[in-house]
Formats: C-alpha cells, structure tokens, sequence
C-alpha cells in the first residue's frame, strides 16, 4: 500500500477501495510532489497540496516542473531573436533561417539554463516555425495571392511549419544541454 494511502487509512479507519487508478494518481502526486507532502490532516494546520509540492510552485505555471511560463516566455524571446540574427545573414534566410534561428535559440536555451526545459522549448520552436511558415508565404509576391493561398493551405502550411519548430526545438535544446553537461561535467582521469 503507498505510503499516502496508508497515511489515510490510518487517520479515517476505514480501509481504501483498492481503486487502480486513484492509487497510479496518488502515486503520481506523491513522487512529483516530494515526499511528506499530500495533504496534511489536522494535525499541522498547515495543508500542503499535492499540485502545489512543498516549495509552493506546482506542476504547471510561472515556476512549474512540468511547464515553465518563465522559462517558456524565455524560450520564446531566444527562439525569436535567434530567428531574426540568422535570417539576417544574407543567402540563409527564408525557411532555412527560420529553422536554422530556431535551432539556435534553443540550443542556447538547453547551454544557458541548468533544467531540462524540453516542453517550453518544444512549444515556442513550434509557435515561431508556424509564424515563420506564414510570414513567409505573404512576404512572397502579391498580398492578395499569398491570402488565397492560406485560405486554401493554411492549416497543413500551420502543421508543417510547427511540427518542424517543434522538432528543431527539442533537437536544440537537447544539444545544448548535452553541451553544457561536457563543459560542467568532470574529466576522467
């Protein structure tokens, strides 16, 4: 029986159901939450939620473990910024210097921050590709013509163009970490 779930026996009296799938989420928010969280009886005061762990950041928002709004609003900002460097170099830009951009902004997300940040980066690769794959359909030719062509294109040019950001982010950031764990790793002797 795990550990949450006995605490609970223990304190009602009453044995639990033998519920599979309420004993794999208590499970997960035990292990994700640390240890000696879950929520604390009466005999603290102080509760303490699963979703929200010891430290008060939860799973999901500004510090989240899952998901990061800070780390993402970086990872967006490198993302973008390394897309306008490259696509600054002349004969690379276009498509190449979007995906090149975002490789490079990723890559130095996963060099710069000691987490894996794989989610955050995944997503704002994703959100630059299918911005990148848009503007670059109007900024060919004719307005009115680049309009039809994504009323007609314009889900699957979205798809492709955030599953390549999507692809190159995780690519970078995963590169960039394994950079960063060879610099601040030890040698062997």
């Amino acid at each position: 029986m795990q550990p949450s779930k006995q605490r609970d026996a223990d304190e009602s009296g009453t044995e639990p159901d033998g519920d599979p799938l309420e004993d794999l989420d208590d499970l997960l928010d035990d292990d994700l939450a640390g240890e000696g969280s879950g929520v604390a009886g009466d005999s603290g005061g102080d509760e303490v939620t699963a979703a929200s762990g010891p430290g008060g950041s939860g799973r999901v928002g500004i510090d989240g473990r899952w998901f990061s709004l800070k780390t993402f609003a970086a990872a967006v900002v490198a993302v973008a910024v390394g897309t306008v460097l490259v696509g600054l170099i002349p004969l690379v830009g276009g498509t190449i210097g979007g995906v090149a951009g975002v490789l490079l902004g990723t890559f130095l997300v996963g060099l710069a921050l000691p987490s894996s940040n794989y989610v955050e980066t995944g997503l704002a690769g994703a959100i630059v590709g299918a911005g990148t794959a848009v503007s670059s359909v109007l900024g060919v030719g004719f307005l009115p013509i680049g309009i039809d062509y994504l009323g007609q294109w314009g889900l699957p040019l979205l798809a492709v163009g955030g599953g390549v950001g999507l692809l190159c982010g995780v690519v970078g950031h995963y590169f960039g970490r394994d950079l960063r764990a060879g610099v601040t790793g030890e040698l062997p002797e």
